[in-house]
């Protein structure tokens, strides 16, 4: 009985060994390369840029309204027309000032034939000198009449002060003008005139005749020449900015007052390395990146520049042609073993929320 109660325990001991030794887990290998893409250190040319925001005004500009309250009696233009210096825009009624100036006209005359009479009879001491000194002040103050008249009825033409293109009709015949009611407006739009702030660094790239390219919203993709016509003479010292005024041809009259353009400025024009933006690994306050080399990668400090989009400039740190590693950086610690799964293939494009194909 106790023999085989050995054997039994012996038996249990051997199979739980052999069950062990079964199921024991296999000793690894090596650890696999990791599937990584690259991209080259390369050159390229960089400045630093700014977009700056300006309003387009016109060269001239002017609220055309009445100095005078009067009905308006006609108008002499169309709504978006172009008129000269001069032309008449609108005619107030002036019926009492014209009569007005015929008296004065006519009192005038009086005045003068007087005066033309006393003369001969002074010349022959029939009249007193103070008497026909009297009559020449007289004749004065009656040409001062007249010409107050005519400054009057003058107010009755309304005209325009320079030429430029009229914006729409304000007001109808037969209504009542007052002082500040508006008319019409009028501008001179070519050439227009671009007002916008720069940084004060740009200051010394911006000075009276520097060209310049504006872009609008209205005209995507394309591009108005303007020139700098005056840098302000002052530095705004809360944002360090500086006023410029650029002009800009305006001769098919398809830019207009108020319009929004942006203006590109560049400066610190330069050759420099640039890598992949996505390549650069934060770490803390440091900027690292891995770096390809036979077959293996090292984590190198780099020191950071410009970015452009998608890129990033490198002032410290990485030489010409070197590789570093944009995808699968993070399987990755310094020394790992990799391989060369293929080349960065770019930046993505920016999101189009146009369909493709718009449903009719």
């Amino acid at each position: 009985m106790r023999l085989c109660f050995s054997l039994s325990i012996l038996g249990l001991l051997l199979f739980t060994s052999c069950t062990e030794e079964g199921t024991s887990s296999p000793v690894r290998g090596p650890a696999s390369a990791v599937p990584v893409r690259i991209a080259p250190v390369e050159k390229r040319e960089l400045f630093d840029e700014t977009i700056a925001i300006g309003t387009l005004r016109s060269q001239e500009s002017v609220d055309v309204s009445s100095s005078v309250t009067e009905r308006v009696e006609s108008l002499h233009f169309d709504d978006g027309q172009e008129v000269k210096k001069g032309q008449l825009l609108a005619q107030l009624a002036n019926e009492e000032e014209a009569a007005a100036i015929q008296i004065a006209d006519a009192e005038l005359a009086e005045e003068r034939r007087e005066v033309a009479r006393l003369e001969v009879l002074a010349e022959r001491d029939a009249v007193a000198e103070v008497t026909l000194d009297e009559r020449r002040t007289r004749s004065e103050i009656a040409i001062a009449r007249l010409a107050r008249m005519q400054a009057m009825l003058d107010d009755r033409r309304i005209v325009a002060p320079f030429d430029g293109v009229v914006g729409l009709r304000r007001i109808s015949p037969g209504a009542m003008a007052e002082p500040g009611t508006i008319i019409t407006t009028i501008d001179q739009i070519d050439p227009m005139k671009l007002d916008f702030q720069v940084p004060e660094v740009f200051l010394t790239k911006l000075e009276t005749g520097t060209k310049l390219q504006a872009r609008s919203a209205a005209f995507e993709g394309e591009t108005f020449d303007a020139t700098v016509s005056m840098v302000d003479s002052r530095v705004d010292p809360v944002t360090r900015s500086i006023a410029v005024r650029a002009l800009i041809p305006n001769p098919e009259k398809r830019l207009h007052p108020g319009m929004l353009m942006t203006v590109e400025l560049k400066r610190n024009q330069r050759e420099a390395l640039v890598i992949p933006e996505r390549a650069i690994i934060p770490v803390g306050s440091a900027r690292s990146v891995y770096l390809l080399n036979d077959g293996t990668v090292s984590l190198v400090e780099v020191t950071t520049g410009a970015r452009i989009p998608g890129y990033v400039e490198i002032l410290e740190g990485l030489t010409e042609g070197r590789q570093v590693v944009t995808d699968g950086v993070l399987s990755l610690k310094d020394g790992s073993e990799v391989t060369v799964a293929g080349q960065f293939e770019g930046t993505t494009p920016p999101f189009d929320p146009t369909p493709a194909d718009p449903v009719p």
